[in-house]
């Protein structure tokens, strides 16, 4: 045969090329999480792995544009199934494997066919993430029909003992599964794998197949965590799916903590008074309170009148009602810690109407507002709903 006749058959038959995904479920569970999933050397120990190990592997993709070219794959049936070009319209593989009870009961269902991989770990920083992908043979057709593969990812504080699925459609607290991501639900994270569409029809087999997502938790460093990396079969072990890993995603690092805010609030004067209600205290030293936690830069507080009486009366009312709410706050430990501005309206800026007395009763009143620093940007809080209830007439 002659070479162009060699050329020839090749681009008859592209099925004869080198594929453009392999897997490779030769490895032991020890290696994929420490020489491929961790980024770096973090402590970790107590690696365990459930299920076949024909549904556990080394993935790796040469296809243009796909999001993972290297990861660590976990099937509900033969990981090497995933190995396009996407010829089946509902590839499944049997492989006699009890399910896992945290999945039985997220799903509500038995499941089958688990594949569990686990591990504890020791973050080094505040943060923990990772990334990875899921891709199903139960798309399209299956999409809302109530069969749905079930995998999560489940972090466990081993000090408090708190688990939660990190395994969310972003932005919510929805499991990831087909009905929840898919062309209708959530679209802009899925990715159809059809010929019709062509996506990465000759690399990966599966029908359909989410963005690639990232999971991202809050830790205690140097606290041990455990987590649980766990796809089954639900009722039955038709139509496998997949979750792939990225490789050396798992990693942990620090994010800026955020801090718990205070709530502004809002006091009320009765008429011609700078004089703080027993209600007011109990407001301010409250509010005192959140303040001295939340170490905001400074609090803006602002003093109002109604209309009765002059403009210039009014001004120094409003200032001795700043003056007022300021020494109270100082009294209860803000005096050095905080700054307290200090603004007077009289009463050009009513928030009700004059004309009558439940209008200018709102408008006789005192609004502390917490002022923080964003990089080099200033956010005032907005003063709080009226709560006429607190308004003295």
């Amino acid at each position: 045969m002659t070479y162009w006749k060699v050329i020839g058959l090749i681009c008859c038959f592209p099925g004869w090329l080198p594929a453009q995904v392999q897997v490779d479920t030769s490895f032991t569970e020890d290696v994929l999480v420490t020489e491929v999933f961790l980024q770096s050397a973090l402590k970790v120990t107590a690696i365990t792995y459930r299920g076949s190990y024909q549904a556990l592997g080394l993935f790796s993709s040469e296809s243009p544009g796909f999001p993972i070219p290297k990861g660590v794959i976990l099937s509900t049936g033969k990981a090497s199934s995933a190995v396009g070009p996407n010829r089946s319209r509902g590839r499944s593989a049997i492989l006699s494997q009890d399910g896992e009870k945290t999945l039985d009961r997220l799903s509500g269902r038995k499941t089958h066919d688990a594949a569990v991989l686990e591990f504890t770990f020791f973050p080094t920083h505040n943060t923990i993430a990772f990334d990875y992908l899921f891709a199903s043979e139960e798309y399209p057709e299956y999409v809302n029909k109530g069969f749905n593969d079930v995998f999560a990812f489940i972090l466990t504080d081993w000090v408090t003992k708190k688990e939660r699925n990190l395994a969310v459609v972003p932005g919510t607290d929805k499991p990831v599964h087909i009905d929840n991501i898919n062309e209708i639900n959530n679209p802009e994270w899925f990715t159809p794998n059809d010929r019709r569409q062509n996506t990465y029809y000759s690399a990966l087999e599966y029908d359909g197949l989410t963005k690639m997502l990232s999971v991202e938790a809050r830790v205690v460093p140097d606290r041990p965590y455990r987590i649980k990396l766990a796809i089954a079969d639900v009722d039955d072990g038709k139509l496998d799916s997949g979750v792939i890993l990225r490789a050396n995603s798992f990693r942990s690092f620090n994010q800026p903590i955020d801090t718990p805010q205070a709530t502004p609030v809002m006091v009320y004067f009765p008429l011609d008074s700078s004089e703080l209600s027993k209600s007011a205290q109990e407001e301010l030293r409250n509010f005192a309170q959140q303040v001295l936690a939340a170490s905001p830069s400074a609090i803006r507080v602002i003093g109002h009148t109604d209309a009765l009486g002059s403009n210039d009366y009014n001004q120094r009312l409003s200032q001795r009602r700043v003056q007022s709410v300021v020494n109270f706050l100082a009294s209860q430990g803000l005096r050095g810690k905080v700054k307290l501005y200090r603004q007077s309206q009289g009463e050009s800026q009513p928030i009700a109407s004059n004309t009558n007395e439940v209008g200018r009763a709102r408008n006789r009143r005192v609004e502390d507002r917490v002022q923080c620093k964003i990089g080099d940007h200033i956010r005032v809080t907005a003063p709080p709903t009226l709560n006429t209830n607190s308004i003295k007439h």
